[in-house]
This record gives structure tokens, sequence and C-alpha cells, in this order.
């Protein structure tokens, strides 16, 4: 498993994704609730820590939520991508991140920043990720975590 701190990986996802109790729009149009769960993605046992219904759904019932989607994801990253756990650790944590937010599949349709990470060459990372089709979608948080791939 890695070295990352989860709580500063916790913490930028809630900073990034924001809180809603209510169903929600997300930019590309999916129902959406807590810290940026699509509604059909929640599975039974994350539903039963809201009593079995998807809103509202308040703060203390998504913190859980949000720890156990990424106990998974975390691990999924580790699988599709072994090498990374030698990363710095806050490269880590942008890579499972960009996870959270686009799935690993979408992650390792970064081939090219991903090689530049594996080569320790941050800077050229950093500037692949400005390029991509996320950037221009959501580009705020693609921004703070360019620029936190690029000062590793």
């Amino acid at each position: 498993m890695s070295n990352f701190k989860k709580s500063s990986l916790i913490d930028s996802i809630k900073e990034n994704e924001g809180f809603k109790d209510h169903i929600y729009k997300d930019t590309l149009g999916f129902d959406t609730i807590g810290y940026g769960f699509k509604c059909d993605s929640l599975t039974c046992d994350e539903l039963e820590l809201n009593d079995g219904i998807i809103e509202p759904m308040n703060k203390e019932v998504a913190d859980k939520i949000l720890k156990k989607k990424l106990a998974k994801l975390t691990s999924e990253v580790y699988d599709a991508i072994p090498w990374l756990n030698n990363s710095p650790k806050e490269v880590q944590e942008v890579v499972i991140e960009m996870a959270y937010q686009m799935g690993v599949g979408g992650v390792l349709k970064f081939k090219n920043t991903l090689n530049f990470i594996k080569e320790n060459d941050y800077k050229n990372a950093s500037s692949n990720m400005m390029k991509s089709l996320w950037a221009k979608q959501t580009p705020n948080r693609a921004k703070k975590l360019a620029n936190i791939i690029e000062r590793a």
C-alpha cells in the first residue's frame, strides 16, 4: 500500500468536488450527490450508510462513503500502476485524485503523463496534463493538480 496521508487526499477531493446534500447534475450531466458521487455508482453498502436512500445525504454519511470509495480506488490505482508507489506522496495523491474524478481507465489514457511521472520528469508531466481535454473541462482542478506535480 502507499505511504501517502489519506487525510490530505480526502481534503483535496472535498475541496475540489464540493459538497451537495441533494442530487444535482455534474458538468457532464450525470446525477450526482455528496462529494461528486455519481448516483448510479453508489453501491448497496454505501446506500445503507444513508438508510438505503440517496437523498438527502449529510456530510457525515458522505465522509464515510468517500473513505470507502477511496480505499477501493486506491487499491485499483496501485494494481493498474504498480510503480506509482515509488513516486513521491504528493504525486501518488494527484494520480489517485485524477482517478477519483475520471476513473482508473481515464487516468490510464494519460500515457505520456504517466511515462513522464515514471521517469520523474514532473515538469513535462505537468505540462502534458494541461494539454488534455480533462484540463479544458475542469481547468481549476487541473491547474491545481498539475502545479503539485510540477513542484514534486
